[in-house]
């Protein structure tokens, strides 16, 4: 399944990150009461739908599609320092173009966009290094596409639910790379589709690893360690 294998990717980048970070570090440039980020990423997705299928005078059957994808996105958030623990708040926006047809038919499922806003908690490993747990709501655009005589039929939807995962952050001074992974479970979908009393009903999850960007807003590059030869102050 797929979140087995992201978990086991991220235990492993895990193990690399703390073996490669054992040396002292410099001091962590959280210098403020909180630090505002704007960052950007790549990310890869694994999409899942369940369907439930009610034809009109025929028993229900259940189908499957995978629109496994490649994307960017876009996020912003606010992190505090409290010691060697940082808790924090974000929200980002992903944009998408996975589709995925079920069987041979003519039916087609995509999914547009990801957007969560999250809370998170994080630990200091080393003074550059943040591991961290995040959890909050995701929101879905999930599509609906069937081909026949009367031409291309759409429809669209914003699935919504909870989103949890983790991720590590590298500190570089002006900003920080990061990689994270989530796991997001949306709700239902019920929907008539272009046949007649052709009854649908979908429910989602997503798995997505992200590797990205995150630039510090509003940053004072004159306590940055790499610009200068002494200690912070």
């Amino acid at each position: 399944m797929a979140v087995s294998h992201f978990m086991r990717a991220l235990a492993g980048v895990l193990f690399l990150a703390s073996a490669g970070v054992a040396h002292k570090a410099e001091a962590q440039n959280w210098d403020g009461s909180g630090l505002i980020r704007f960052g950007v990423f790549l990310q890869g997705s694994f999409v899942d739908y369940d369907i439930a299928q009610t034809p009109a005078a025929a028993a229900p059957f259940r189908q499957s599609a995978s629109p496994d994808g490649f994307g960017v996105g876009i996020s912003s958030g606010y992190d505090l320092r409290m010691g060697s623990y940082v808790v924090g708040a974000e929200a980002d926006v992903s944009f998408d173009g996975g589709r995925s047809k079920v069987n041979a038919t003519s039916e087609q499922y995509g999914i547009d966009y990801l957007a969560t806003l999250r809370g998170r908690f994080g630990y200091l490993f080393q003074p550059n290094l943040l591991g961290y747990f995040t959890v909050g709501y995701a929101m879905l655009g999930a599509e609906y596409k069937r081909n026949d005589l009367t031409g291309t039929n759409k429809k669209y939807a914003t699935l919504g639910g909870i989103v949890y995962g983790g991720g590590l952050e590298w500190d570089m001074g002006w900003g920080t790379s990061f990689v994270e992974y989530l796991h997001a479970d949306v709700g239902d979908w019920d929907f008539n589709a272009f046949v007649s009393n052709n009854r649908l009903a979908l429910d989602g999850t997503s798995d997505v690893i992200r590797l990205g960007l995150k630039f510090k807003l509003g940053h004072d590059h004159s306590h940055d360690v790499y610009r200068r030869s002494g200690p912070l102050k």
